[in-house]
């Protein structure tokens, strides 16, 4: 009990006068004024200053009452965010060591600059123990930094040499990091800025990853390794090397799997999402089933990673016409307690998965009421290469009117699909499924709706789109292949005996 009664002598004369936890259920008798303003807040009262400042005092946001109030919040709940769990599956391993060699290390500086050298030490021990498992390199420069002050205080000469010549190799190996880290993040912002900086990326890309091979070698630093790994996945990308991605990805978790570090360090979930992308990409679809499943046990259902990597298990299933893998996967996710909490973007993608799954499927399975809106609001949350995204919509439209009987709106729907063409897919050299495709809707007219002379006449258009099928990298995929959505669309025509004079 000895240290935790230094600690409440510690905390009892040293904590600050107006430090008072805010309750955060809001469920507090006798409230004071900041806990009232953060209960109106968390009930939804006060969305505006004018609103906050009305329901406090009943005056504007200039009375200084209402300022010193929202300043004395502020300061407490920026307080609290030492104590937010970053256990949390929403956080990397990574993320969570980082914070809690942090952590340590700042408790650290307080109690030795309180004078408790021994309390002090303590804590940089478990720093350091736990940085070293995972070879966060600053946050065991910091603690052998501060613990060579508190050696000197304590006249300990042996062990302050031990610890400055572990300083000096720290510092050469974090030098090292850091000028990594730099590059590294140049070539993020590259690829990020926007779609031509990515597309002319290719020379500073290849070189990034030269020089941080080398460093990698030399260093054998986890940090460096982790650059390269996502510089390689980038290149492998730009390429639409997609058998290389693959191959890469299994070839990585090998590397940190024979590393002395932590293996949780490398992000298995992402690697397997990125290699069951990969095989949708180059159409293996159940070497792509099984490295899904695979992926799964490495991600938890609350963390975005797992739509993420579910999306990729329905689209392997969509693509390779398995319909009822395709709806199982959707059930999943809708019964996954975390969908309602989901970002937005989300949500809002698996609606339209939902439809999209809606036409594959035969007439049994077909939703009740179909909500297109769903399908147009979560036009934002697509890349905007996926141009040819927004081509199928119009299509789905049509298809649901012929089911409908309302040829007039469906034929409405296919002068859509001309006009979207037109304005953004006919640009020369570019979009060459999207123009296959265009081709042969065109003829769909042209023959008044008669199936199986278009049939006859589209087949070499069927072949060509067939021939252009690539996958763009940083860019959606086609939820129904153009392939699949055209049979659909012939046997809805076909079924509905449409005639157009």
């Amino acid at each position: 009990m000895k240290e935790i009664n230094k600690l409440v002598d510690l905390v009892t004369h040293g904590l600050k006068s107006n430090f008072d936890v805010i309750n955060l259920t809001g469920d507090v008798e006798n409230p004071g004024k900041e806990q009232l303003l953060y209960n109106g807040v968390l009930r939804g009262d006060f969305p505006t200053d004018e609103s906050a400042a009305q329901g406090m005092y009943g005056s504007d946001i200039y009375d200084q009452r209402f300022r010193m109030l929202k300043s004395r919040l502020r300061h407490k709940l920026y307080d609290l965010l030492y104590h937010i769990n970053f256990d949390d599956p929403g956080f990397d391993h990574t993320t969570q060591v980082e914070l809690e060699c942090e952590e340590y290390v700042h408790k650290a500086h307080i109690l030795y600059k309180l004078g408790e050298y021994a309390m002090s030490e303590k804590q940089l021990n478990k720093c350091i123990t736990l940085a070293e498992e995972n070879q966060i390199t600053s946050a065991l420069l910091a603690a052998y930094e501060l613990k060579s002050d508190i050696l000197s205080y304590e006249c300990k000469p042996t062990d302050f040499d031990i610890a400055t010549k572990k300083i000096n190799d720290l510092r050469k190996l974090d030098l090292e990091e850091r000028k990594n880290q730099d590059l590294f993040l140049r070539i993020r912002m590259l690829m990020s800025k926007s779609i031509h900086s990515r597309n002319t990326c290719h020379d500073h890309l290849k070189e990034a990853i030269s020089l941080t091979d080398k460093s990698w070698k030399s260093t054998q630093s986890i940090n460096i390794f982790l650059n390269s790994y996502q510089l390689k996945v980038w290149l492998f990308l730009l390429n639409q090397d997609y058998p290389g991605l693959y191959k890469f990805t299994q070839g990585a978790a090998k590397v940190v799997d024979m590393a002395k570090v932590d293996v949780r360090r490398f992000d298995l979930g992402y690697n397997s999402y990125l290699a069951s992308r990969a095989l949708l990409a180059a159409e293996k679809y159940k070497e792509g089933y099984k490295e899904a499943k695979a992926g799964y046990k490495f991600i938890d259902k609350s963390t975005e990673r797992w739509f993420d990597h579910s999306e990729t298990d329905f689209l392997l299933a969509m693509h390779n016409q398995d319909y009822k893998h395709a709806k199982s996967v959707l059930e999943d996710v809708l019964r996954n307690p975390n969908y309602s909490r989901a970002a937005e973007s989300t949500m809002s993608r698996w609606k339209v998965f939902r439809i999209y799954l809606n036409f594959a499927t035969p007439n049994k399975d077909m939703l009740k009421r179909v909500r297109f809106s769903d399908v147009y609001e979560a036009a934002d949350y697509y890349y905007i290469e996926s141009k040819g995204y927004y081509f199928t919509l119009p299509l789905l439209e049509f298809i649901h009117h012929i089911n409908k009987d309302r040829i007039d709106l469906a034929i409405n729907k296919l002068d859509e699909v001309e006009n979207y063409f037109f304005k953004y897919l006919n640009e020369p050299g570019k979009n060459p499924r999207e123009k296959q495709f265009y081709k042969m809707l065109k003829m769909l007219k042209t023959f008044g709706f008669n199936v199986e002379k278009t049939r006859i006449k589209t087949n070499k258009y069927h072949e060509k789109m067939r021939e252009k099928m690539e996958y763009p990298p940083f860019s959606d995929f086609e939820i129904i292949p153009y392939e699949h959505l055209w049979e659909i669309v012939l046997k809805t025509v076909g079924k509905a005996k449409v005639t157009v004079s």
